[in-house]
């Protein structure tokens, strides 16, 4: 069983050590105090950007990067080292510190914010998601704090312009150079595709019905040469026999020669161009013996002969030309299918160039209507839309929490101190606790007489108490700075001291 088994054990502990109970209480308040009063004040100002979409545009054509994803990328270039060494030097911050330069970069990294606020009822995903952005800048004073704000809002708003701005024109550098690229590609596709069409015009597939037609036609001349050839043969040998009659008969009738001339010259029609001087020769020839004036006889046989042997050769021409196009048409349907599956895969790599020429153009008229739309700032954009003024009062701190918890841990060591000495030194003072360490109350009991030197002790405990609750209110002011001629204690040396 311990002491205190009861709040009037508790109370009798205090009391008798209440000196020790109220150094120990009073030490730790003022050390606390101390602590608390020393800290540096620290203000804090916030800029508030909005960002603006304009109600005629859709936003859905912008193929821009998302707004968070540009806060983003915009807070890491504000927050990079080169970025805020610049903004040491523009405001002048840490002057006269003795802090190093990768101590005042984390130092002003750590006391600026950059927080995003969603908009109510926006899906993550979505491009409008964004509504505001904060910037919270902390320092010693509030035109500092204000004026870090203020220095990275304006970054903000005109590094994502001249951050767009410069996609833009990457973009339209970028989209332009693959235009040109894709338009000689598919130049130089349709020259190679218009040249495989010359070489192979008979295997092209659109050519296969003509192909067939036209073998249809050439075995229909093939057929009428034929039949011509023959009729030219007959006459040939009726020439022949002719000739060996006239050459029993030498005196044959004119009749007969006249006939022979218009024989010679309706053949001669129906092979020969009607210009052709054949014809006019024997035109000629049939107005002599018309006349009565023409040469008949073996010369009219033998002119009739060359003329038959002439047009046999030029049929037998036709014919041989008939035979060789057909070949040409058997090796071009042959080849066919392998023309076809080539055309194939150049027709396709055409399309697939046409299609990404579409893309790219398609692509390039959104980001010239981008560059369009910020000219006229009529794009989504930055707007500064509360500065951030220099604030009246320190931000909020623990300065509370902490004097709270000071005090509570002081009296905590203090009733601890207590307890550990009655434990150290356990005596039965009172009847009750006699009647519950033994079982059996007392038969009587006599009250503690104090002597002279106990009433002494008495007298100087209680100015002991008094002049430590006095000078502990004396320093609490003092701390404070309320005594005249006094300094407080001066503040100690932090991180962020200088950014005044």
């Amino acid at each position: 069983m311990g002491p205190i088994q009861s709040l009037q054990d508790l109370i009798s502990i205090i009391w008798r050590r209440l000196p020790l109970v109220l150094t120990i209480v009073v030490l730790g308040v003022l050390t606390s105090f101390y602590l608390i009063v020393s800290s540096p004040r620290v203000y804090e100002a916030s800029a508030v950007i909005q960002l603006d979409m304009p109600a005629a545009i859709d936003q859905g054509s912008d193929s821009s990067l998302p707004a968070s994803r540009r806060v983003q990328l915009i807070e890491q270039r504000l927050m990079a080292r080169a970025n805020l060494r610049e903004v040491i030097e523009r405001l002048g911050l840490f002057a006269g510190t003795p802090l190093s330069e990768s101590e005042k970069l984390v130092a002003l990294r750590n006391s600026t914010r950059i927080e995003s606020i969603a908009a109510p009822g926006v899906s993550v995903d979505s491009r409008m998601s964004l509504a505001a952005i904060v910037i919270t800048a902390q320092a010693e004073t509030p035109t500092t704090a204000a004026a870090i704000a203020n220095d990275f809002a304006n970054s903000v708003v005109n590094r994502d312009r001249e951050n767009r701005q410069a996609r833009i024109l990457e973009a339209q550098e970028y989209l332009r150079s693959e235009e040109r690229r894709l338009n000689e590609q598919l130049s130089e596709q349709e020259r190679k595709l218009v040249e495989f069409s010359a070489r192979n015009e008979d295997a092209l597939p659109s050519s296969q019905e003509f192909l067939q037609t036209q073998l249809a036609q050439l075995t229909e001349t093939e057929t009428a040469l034929d039949r011509d050839i023959m009729t030219l043969q007959r006459e040939r040998l009726s020439l022949e026999a002719g000739g060996l009659a006239a050459e029993a008969r030498p005196s044959a009738s004119l009749v007969q020669q006249i006939r022979t001339a218009e024989i010679e010259l309706a053949q001669a029609r129906r092979t020969l161009a009607p210009d052709h001087p054949e014809i006019r020769r024997l035109e000629e020839n049939l107005k002599l013996l018309n006349s009565g004036t023409g040469s008949g006889g073996p010369d009219v046989v033998r002119r009739q002969a060359e003329l038959i042997e002439a047009q046999l050769a030029r049929l037998n021409e036709q014919k041989a030309g008939i035979a060789l196009r057909r070949t040409e048409i058997d090796r071009a349907r042959a080849r066919a299918p392998e023309v076809s599956r080539e055309l194939e895969a150049m027709t396709r790599q055409q399309r697939r160039l046409q299609d990404r020429y579409n893309e790219i153009s398609r692509q390039l008229a959104q980001v010239e209507t981008q560059q369009m739309l910020m000219q006229n700032d009529q794009a989504e954009r930055f707007v500064l839309l509360e500065r951030a003024l220099p604030p009246e009062y320190p931000a909020m701190s623990n300065r509370k929490k902490s004097a709270v918890m000071g005090a509570g841990v002081s009296v905590g060591l203090a009733l601890a101190a207590a307890f550990v000495l009655e434990l150290l030194n356990p005596v039965l003072r009172r009847s009750e606790q006699f009647a519950r360490a033994t079982g059996t109350r007392p038969v009587i009991s006599l009250p503690y007489r104090q002597t002279a030197a106990d009433l002494r002790r008495r007298r100087l405990r209680n100015i002991y108490m008094v002049l430590l609750l006095v000078l502990g209110v004396l320093v609490a002011l003092w701390m404070i700075g309320k005594v005249p001629g006094l300094p407080s204690p001066g503040v100690v040396p932090m991180p962020t001291d200088g950014m005044g």
